[in-house]
């Protein structure tokens, strides 16, 4: 067993006094400055160097923006901005109107800067006047419209308040009546998010005394509660359409007024509204024999050179084509092509239109969906045609108005229009002009036992598609 070893005795370590004072005193001292420094450091410098200070808006307009001395911040609804101390201009808009603004101070923030962004609340004075009003009912449509598209989303997917926040802008507003915007949404319902939003505005509505409620909205209500809540509801065909045979009018075929009924008897769902029954007054009418020809167009572009496919980088960044504007096709006005014109947008045709009325003195349009119907029917007993060239030998009524190519009518897509008064439907639609567009038909090719005369097609206003194109009415 070893023997412990003996450790040699050594002269405690002692620190000296500095000037007299205690070395327990005087390192208390300096740890105390040092955590006085590094407290300077974390919680004050930051402050005495940037001048930061941040600012926060609770605005009640939902959807609404700031801008702080000509630059824009975001949101007014929520968010803090990181800012400078010191006299600031804030300007709130709403779609670009602006509804309020205020001149504010912003205390310089100096203490805990690095760690708290306590912002300061910035209020303005408002006033709404008719322009920003409406902006706040064109914005509702738009965005009921837009969202009307997605029938069926993942759970993911976001659904922004719409009829809500429309009905709480309303409100703050001091909006009168909105039963015109209200009926037109109610029309695009075509989903269960919208459907359940819808429900949240109508009570924020019912409290503030604002007019909303129509005999249409109610009908429509009535449908869409049992669209959305599983009830079984058939739409059933209430008449026979006769055969209308239209008189000769030069290269067009003129039609008495009338009265049809388009569509066929359905059980109700989203996807089958669009084809449901509705009787429809069709007023007098003429509609070309054949389609804008591409000769046609070539003429058209000739005095139009902005519609020209050298011009279609232009066309795109404007929204008025799409990247297939005229692909594929060789325009010459002195080759009297009778092929129709495809790959062209309802712009596009728009222009043509309003190029061609000019040049022969004629009101022309884009023909009506109830127009169309009508034109259609009295062909109905002619062959579907399932070729791009196609000629004709029957002189009596429009050649090809099944097959051959989609064709634009002027009529928007409103989901649920058919469900109650049509017409006022589609005239509140063709006020705001956000809705795609109805197309007729079918092309050389569909598979002709899917389509008929009730087929609806739709199309955006912008897309060329070399499968659709233009037949002139007036």
């Amino acid at each position: 067993m070893s023997r412990k070893k003996q450790l040699p005795e050594v002269e405690p370590v002692k620190l000296k006094p500095f000037h007299g004072i205690r070395p327990g005193v005087y390192i208390l001292i300096i740890w105390a400055l040092i955590i006085l420094l590094l407290a300077f450091v974390l919680f004050v410098l930051p402050g005495l160097v940037s001048n930061t200070s941040y600012v926060t808006f609770n605005e009640p307009v939902v959807g609404s923006g700031v801008y702080e001395d000509g630059i824009y911040l975001g949101s007014a609804t929520d968010g803090v901005y990181k800012t400078t101390g010191g006299n600031h201009k804030y300007t709130f808009t709403y779609e670009g109107e602006e509804y309020g603004e205020v001149e504010s101070k912003v205390k310089r923030k100096v203490f805990f800067t690095l760690f708290s962004h306590k912002p300061q609340l910035i209020v303005p004075e408002r006033s709404y006047n008719d322009e920003v009003k409406e902006k706040v009912v064109s914005a509702f449509i738009r965005d009921v419209t837009s969202y009307s598209a997605v029938i069926s989303a993942p759970d993911t997917f976001h659904y922004p308040p719409i009829f809500s926040a429309f009905a709480s802008n309303s409100v703050e507003m001091s909006i009168k009546d909105v039963r015109d915007a209200w009926l037109l949404a109610l029309s695009h319902i075509s989903s269960s998010s919208l459907y359940e939003d819808y429900e949240v505005g109508k009570e924020i509505l019912l409290k503030s005394g604002i007019l909303f409620e129509t005999e249409e909205s109610k009908e429509l209500e009535y449908y869409i509660e049992a669209l959305f809540n599983g009830e079984k509801v058939t739409l059933e065909k209430s008449m026979e359409n006769n055969i209308l045979l239209p008189t000769k009018d030069g290269d067009f075929f003129h039609y008495e007024p009338t009265t049809v009924e388009m569509g066929y008897s359905t059980t109700l769902t989203v996807e089958s509204a669009k084809e449901a029954p509705v009787k429809v007054e069709v007023y007098d009418f003429s509609i070309a024999r054949n389609l804008v020809t591409e000769h046609d167009w070539a003429l058209f572009v000739e005095e139009n050179p902005k519609w020209s496919k050298d011009n279609l980088e232009t066309l795109v960044e404007e929204g008025l084509v799409d990247s297939n504007y005229l692909k594929g096709i060789t325009l010459s006005p002195y080759i009297n092509s009778i092929r129709p014109i495809r790959n062209i947008s309802y712009y596009a045709a728009s222009a043509y239109v309003e190029w061609k009325s000019g040049k022969d003195g004629v009101i022309y349009h884009i023909p009506t969906e109830k127009e169309w119907y009508t034109a259609s029917f009295s062909t109905k007993d002619k062959e579907y045609v399932t070729s791009l060239v196609y000629v004709e030998n029957n002189p009596t009524t429009p050649t090809a108005m099944l097959g051959l190519l989609w064709e634009f009518t002027s009529t928007p897509f409103i989901p649920l229009s058919r469900i109650t008064d049509y017409d006022k439907i589609i005239n509140l639609g063709n006020m705001y002009g956000y809705d795609d567009v109805i197309v007729k038909g079918g092309s050389y090719v569909s598979d002709p036992s899917s389509i008929s005369i009730d087929t609806v097609g739709i199309t955006s206003k912008s897309t060329c598609s070399e499968f659709c194109g233009l037949r002139l009415a007036k």
